[in-house]
């Protein structure tokens, strides 16, 4: 894997990479440009042709050819591993042909049953019927490939066999079920067909709809090698680059719910999959977007729901806002009623999560009980701000029972929210702070002094490799101790013999990754430093010296060895420090 890895990095040029999504200008030996994974106002991304890495010094991306394709396209390594491979002409000679074939023959077994359920659509005149009268048109049909399992027992068993896939996996897939006498059968019968792909496009599992009435009205696959369902989105492969450029979702409850918001206009549209939203879909949604416009039915089980996903969402760090529809609607309800207009609307006045919840808090409770207040204060203890906080507490103390003085129940209230807030602070918040990941690698790389950075930097760029590396492995010229652990790194990769070529050709082989970024990094900063290699060197072991005579002082009295310090300094003395 990992020669496999350094193929592949030695034929694809991070700048011609990034060059495709971001305008790069050349600066020096680097390229910079407005960051990708911001709103950049000013270029703070650099990308270094020497290293093949990248790094944004504002919000502190940073990566390889790897971690870019990751990033931009929303995959895992082993998908950006072979994405990046094809691109390169490099074969993944190491991977497993064994797991390769059986995911393509999932795959191939999927698209048969798809190709099998459209062809039936075709046939059936029910299933035709039904969708004229949900008002799904042929462009909307197409665009979400729908497709229709006839209530036959065993018809696409029979199906998938003649094509010469194994009933047992096709088992697996959820496409059929075996009974007790070992006999199989399909698991789709008499239902409207709804294929779900992943953000890649691949074909992953299907979700069912009984024509008219009938029960359960849906099945959904379950958990397959191919489908998670707390881990996929339906119409996330259709939405995707509409949610990229916007940087904005649509939450919805359902497939047809999902289908209208797109005939709508609203293209941003998804829908968790026959399960409550989860934090991987949190996680998933944030790599695509940065605000979460929730979309659910409007009656008590929706706007539970809503309730739930906003935790969900903003736990995330995803911003939120709740649309209200008419009562009784969802999405698709509602656009056969009135139109697109109207569904386009419920999107656009949707209000922060605060108003939602108040609203839901004031329509179930009355004021005259404890409950409503209790609701109210740990809503309004959520609320983004102080000014939304009091607008709200301006507006609900009219209605707080035991007082008519409308100044001392909004002082009561305020109390009452700020002993929740309290609470949460002392608790919650504090365990959700510490768990705030921290950038260890921009950290590193600012513990080093300027001399220090003057070293890493020559070392990377392959200029004086040979001198950098004795002075690090004989000397240990490093004063820091950011600077130590990035020594320590070089030192342990090539304990022997200094590095060859510029970082992009070794830099893989230091084994602790932060300090091979921070390495990386020291090539990206601005040419600040008017010393040359040999002028740093000399600070360096001038700083060593000046800490030896401390020592010394504190020491008994060693005037050998302290002649000798001071000898090593009027050598230096033509070093000007430069901090």
């Amino acid at each position: 894997m990992t020669d496999e890895r350094e193929e592949i990095r030695s034929r694809i040029n991070l700048v011609d990479l990034v060059s495709q999504r971001v305008v790069l200008k050349r600066t020096g030996r680097n390229f910079t440009g407005l960051c990708p994974f911001h709103d950049d106002k000013r270029p703070s991304f650099t990308v270094s042709p020497t290293t093949g890495r990248y790094r944004c010094w504002s919000c502190g991306a940073h990566g390889d050819v790897f971690n870019w394709v990751m990033e931009i396209q929303k995959v895992d390594f082993p998908e950006a591993l072979q994405l990046l491979a094809r691109q390169a002409g490099v074969t993944l000679k190491q991977r497993s042909q064994q797991d390769v074939s059986a995911k393509a023959k999932m795959l191939e077994a999927m698209d048969e049953a798809l190709s099998y359920f459209r062809e039936q659509f075709l046939k059936s005149d029910l299933a035709r019927k039904y969708v004229a009268e949900r008002e799904l048109n042929n462009e909307v049909l197409s665009k979400w490939e729908i497709g229709y399992s006839p209530d036959e027992g065993t018809a696409l068993t029979v199906f998938l066999q003649k094509k010469g896939f194994s009933l047992s996996l096709c088992k697996s897939l959820f496409l059929v079920d075996e009974d007790s006498g070992g006999g199989f059968y399909d698991r789709f019968r008499g239902r409207l067909m709804f294929p779900i792909r992943d953000e890649r496009g691949d074909l992953v599992a299907f979700g069912g709809r009984v024509l008219y009435s009938g029960e359960p009205k849906y099945i959904n696959s379950s958990d397959t090698p191919l489908y998670r369902k707390s881990k996929v989105l339906y119409g996330l492969y259709q939405s995707r680059d509409v949610i990229a450029k916007a940087r904005k979702a649509t939450l919805c409850e359902g497939y047809l719910d999902v289908m209208a918001c797109h005939a709508a206009g609203e293209g941003s549209a998804v829908a968790s999959l026959g399960t409550a939203l989860s934090e991987d879909h949190a996680r998933l949604l944030k790599r695509w977007c940065d605000e979460v416009t929730i979309l659910y039915d409007a009656d008590e089980a929706g706007e539970k729901a809503a309730s739930r996903a906003v935790d969900v969402l903003k736990q995330e760090g995803l911003q939120v806002r709740v649309a209200l529809m008419p009562k009784g609607q969802d999405p698709d309800t509602l656009l056969r009623a009135s139109g697109p207009a109207a569904v386009l609307q419920s999107v656009q006045s949707a209000g922060n999560p605060t108003d939602f919840r108040l609203k839901s808090i004031e329509s179930r409770l009355d004021p005259a009980d404890q409950a409503f207040w209790t609701s109210v204060a740990e809503t309004l203890a959520e609320a983004n701000s102080e000014m939304e906080r009091e607008a709200h507490l301006t507006r609900l103390a009219a209605l707080y029972p035991g007082t008519r003085d409308v100044v001392a129940a909004r002082r009561a209230l305020r109390a009452e929210v700020a002993k929740v807030r309290k609470a949460k602070r002392t608790g919650v918040t504090r365990q959700t702070h510490e768990q705030v990941p921290v950038d260890r690698r921009l950290l590193l790389i600012e513990g080093l002094v300027p001399a220090e950075k003057v070293v890493f930097r020559e070392l990377a760029l392959g200029r004086d490799n040979e001198a950098v590396w004795q002075a690090l492995a004989d000397q240990d010229i490093t004063v820091s101790e950011a600077g130590s652990r990035l020594r320590k790194a070089i030192v342990d990769a090539f304990p022997l013999r200094p590095p060859e070529g510029s970082a992009s050709e070794w830099l893989s082989e230091i084994e602790d990754e932060d300090a091979g970024q921070a390495l990386a990094d020291c090539t990206m900063l601005p040419e600040v430093f008017d010393v040359q290699l040999e002028g740093a060197l000399n600070i360096l072991r001038g700083k060593l010296a000046v800490v030896e005579v401390k020592q010394l002082i504190s020491e008994p009295r060693n005037d050998a060895r302290l002649k000798e310090i001071q000898q090593r300094l009027q050598k230096l003395k033509g070093a000007r420090p430069n901090e």
